[in-house]
């Protein structure tokens, strides 16, 4: 939310004013700036509002170095018709000093495209480079739609530090931005919110201020430079985390969430990822959880654990906003059973990650199908769920459709092992210790269900791409989803076509848009596959839809024309499959578009990027995507070759279910599933479907007399949508007092009085690389 701005009045001597300096992370939360009382008293150096300025072009001492510049209207106006021709004004600092906070009001009048930019820099050297510069795009949703950049000393420019605003700047709106500089550290505002905070300002440590617009008419207002004596937080405070998690050798394993009792056990807690805190008001407004102030159970857990916050009175809501707000937090969950209080706080915090949580005693498919639609509706990405009501046919319906699901159990280890076994992406256990022991006792590379399989464009290893011909077989072969994609033709009918033009799939050339859907129909989409693939027809939107139209498959249909949205959701409606479609797009706008539109379909943004050299970059760049996905309620659908072992894990450890794409190669896809991968999308739905699904034993306790033996066997699931199962070879391992029993095969034979858990396994061969299916453990009591 933008806040109305009106002028300030000019002073021409310097004032002595308190000033403070914001703490914090980045953050996208609209607050008011909070500050700390400073040290000592701040001396101003400017303050201009340009009323007073007449007859002539800049107040006096102020210079144009570079371009077109004036006052017009009581504001001074920067005009740059393109890149080439950047408009550049001077204000010289009379004191020998760097260490400042320049601040002024913006508006963005017009621009050549989205991606032209002004900027407020500072630290200027020699009237005129190297300097820095605090760069706001027209686009600032862009990921790179603001930034810290150096001018350097080349005349070239780097762009260390970049991010995102969760609203583009409209134009004849005024923003507040501001630098607060002080040695090494900056930080960067907009409207109160600290946006960029970085130590990179390292090379020049004094300077002259100024404005700059490259490619747009801008007008800058309200202009105050005031000296900066506080130090501001230690960067590290802020930095992104991974808390830390249970050893375990479970490919994917769930992460550990507890409630929060004291902050005693929050220093205490290890394996523990998130704590949720149930928070409660007192008589005068004051929000505590187990009667620890929120605040202070916030700072105990900064950097440790994940907060996530349960909220059950719509009146909290306020109250909470302010200690968010004051806290400068931008990692944490909102989660409530009211789908509507996630919502009314995504609006107040959009970087938030919304959690719904099922309290109905029953969860039949008519349930199931509205509760996801609703998380979607209310801008979440987490379902949590009790674990008498879950099954892996109910986790399978969610994780199909990007939603994550935290399971309530882990009261203890034979529960836990339950819960990691249906497949659960996050335990909220009350006994985290119980739940931890779960976790120590599977061997090396164990997955208990095979991951989620998005069939790219069909199977185009085995079929021509994007036709019914690849569709049925995908769904054949068990896919989960399968991704199609959108072109609009001449006469305004949504075709299937990866491609712009028909040239590479079918007999036919020309672009999708300059033909009609008849020109489209004539056309073979199969024959340059094989001959007999001959006379496959290029399919419309409408004739997927009906054909999957209550099958156990959901639709991931990418938006590749412009302009679309739409009509897609319109024919997605008229079909009757809102619950069986996900929408995705590399082009931002179409997604929150989508999203605007109808909700209760799931989004996601496709990008790719590299992936950077350092621990501390990657979960920076893990941070900030996050953030910038949260704003939209997106998933990140990135290429596989942007992931990072750090980014899977910050993604699974906050409920992102993600999507990612394309996978042509066995051994990358089998690098990233060891990573923690959950959803590929491939042209090789085979080399995952051809695995089992997961082990089940007919029984969960056995007792056994010593001197006694007994045969477990187990039955493997080979099918997520048929209840089909099959007897392969299995082996045992156990756990706990193992001198108790001796093993050969799959019998057990009891030696001693003891306890044990027995765990069935099964060898297979996937991607190249051997695997353990592992059932949920027996417990065999000797006496």
């Amino acid at each position: 939310m933008v806040v109305e701005l009106r002028k300030r009045s000019r002073k021409v001597a310097s004032l002595v004013l308190a000033t403070s300096v914001v703490l914090g992370a980045n953050s996208f939360l609209p607050l008011v700036e909070k500050y700390v009382q400073a040290s000592e008293q701040e001396t101003t150096f400017v303050e201009e509002n340009f009323d007073q300025v007449s007859g002539q072009a800049l107040p006096d001492g102020w210079e144009l170095i570079q371009g077109q510049a004036e006052v017009v209207d009581g504001q001074l106006e920067l005009t740059s018709p393109s890149i080439s021709s950047p408009s550049r004004v001077l204000i010289p600092v009379t004191e020998d000093t760097g260490d400042y906070v320049f601040e002024a009001d913006m508006t963005f009048l017009s621009a050549v495209e989205d991606t032209r930019w002004a900027s407020l820099m500072y630290r200027v050297q020699s009237e005129d480079y190297p300097y820095y510069q605090f760069a706001i795009r027209r686009g600032t949703t862009a990921l790179n739609g603001l930034e810290f950049a150096i001018r350097n000393e080349n005349n070239r420019w780097e762009v260390p530090e970049k991010t995102f605003y969760p609203e583009p700047f409209q134009f004849n709106k005024a923003y507040h931005l501001k630098v607060v500089v002080k040695d090494h550290r900056v930080q960067h505002f907009v409207n109160g919110q600290l946006v960029i905070d970085t130590d990179l300002a390292t090379e020049w440590s004094k300077g002259d201020v100024g404005f700059q617009v490259s490619g747009a008419t801008v007008q800058f207002d309200n202009v105050k430079l005031t000296s900066q004596s506080e130090t501001l937080p230690p960067l590290e405070e802020s930095s992104a985390f991974l808390p830390e998690e249970p050893e375990t050798n479970i490919i994917h394993a769930p992460t550990v969430i507890s409630p929060f009792e004291t902050v005693e056990d929050v220093e205490k807690s290890s394996g523990v990822s998130s704590m949720i805190l149930p928070i409660e008001a007192s008589e005068r407004g004051d929000l505590s959880v187990n009667e620890t102030p929120v605040s202070e159970a916030l700072q105990a857990m900064r950097g440790k654990v994940i907060p996530i916050f349960q909220i059950e009175d719509e009146k909290i809501v306020p109250a909470l906003k302010d200690i968010i707000q004051n806290s400068n937090i931008q990692d944490f969950h909102i989660m409530s059973s009211d789908p509507k209080i996630v919502n009314e706080m995504k609006e107040a915090a959009p970087i938030a990650r919304g959690a719904v949580e099922y309290t109905k005693n029953a969860l039949n498919k008519h349930d199931l199908e509205q509760f996801a639609l609703d998380i979607h509706r209310n801008n979440a990405k987490v379902a949590v769920i009790p674990q008498k009501l879950l099954t892996p046919d109910v986790i399978h319906y969610l994780h199909s459709r990007t939603i994550s699901v935290w399971g309530i159990g882990g009261d203890n280890e034979s529960d836990a092992h339950s819960l990691i076994h249906l497949g659960v992406d996050g335990i909220i256990a009350e006994n985290e210790n119980q739940t931890i022991q779960a976790f120590s006792q599977y061997p090396e590379n164990t997955i208990v269900q095979r991951p989620i399989v998005a069939a790219h464009r069909g199977v185009p290893s085995l079929a021509p791409e994007n036709t019914m011909a690849g569709y049925d077989l995908a769904y054949e072969l068990g896919a989960d989803m399968i991704e199609t994609d959108l072109q609009r033709t001449k006469d305004g009918h949504l075709v299937i076509m990866h491609d712009y033009t028909v040239d590479r799939t079918t007999n036919g050339t020309g672009a999708v848009s300059s033909l009609t859907l008849e020109e489209i129909r004539q056309l073979d989409a199969g024959i340059k596959f094989g001959p007999e693939f001959e006379g496959e027809k290029v399919p419309t939107f409408r004739e997927i839809l009906q054909a999957y139209k209550g099958k156990d498959v959901v639709l991931l249909v990418e938006l590749k024309a412009t302009g679309i949205e739409e009509q897609v959701i319109e024919e997605i409606e008229q079909e009757g499959m809102t619950n069986q479609v996900l929408i995705q797009s590399f082009n931002l706008s179409s997604v929150v578009k989508s999203h605007e539109l109808k909700p209760e379909i799931g989004v996601g943004y496709l990008f790719s990027s590299g992936v950077p050299s350092t621990t501390e970059g990657k979960l920076k760049n893990a941070q900030q995507m996050l953030n910038y996905a949260s704003t939209v309620n997106a998933t990140l659908n990135s290429s596989y070759g942007s992931l990072s072992k750090e980014f899977i894990t910050y993604m699974r450890q906050r409920g992102m279910t993600s999507l990612h794409w394309t996978f042509r190669n066995e051994q990358a896809l089998e690098k990233q599933l060891l990573d923690g991968l959950i959803g590929p999308i491939t042209d090789y739905t085979q080399w995952l479907t051809d695995a089992p699904i997961r082990l089940e034993t007919p029984i969960k306790t056995r007792n056994l007399k010593v001197g006694k033996s007994t045969t477990i066997q187990a039955k493997a699931f080979v099918h997520y949508r048929e209840d089909k199962k099959d007897n392969i070879q299995t082996s045992l391992f156990v756990t706990g007092d193992e001198k108790s029993v001796e093993i050969e095969g799959n019998t057990i034979k009891a030696l001693a009085p003891g306890e044990v858990n027995v765990f069935v396994t099964h060898s297979f061969t996937m991607l190249g690389k051997e695997w353990n299916l592992v059932a949920e453990p027996i417990e065999v009591t000797i006496r």
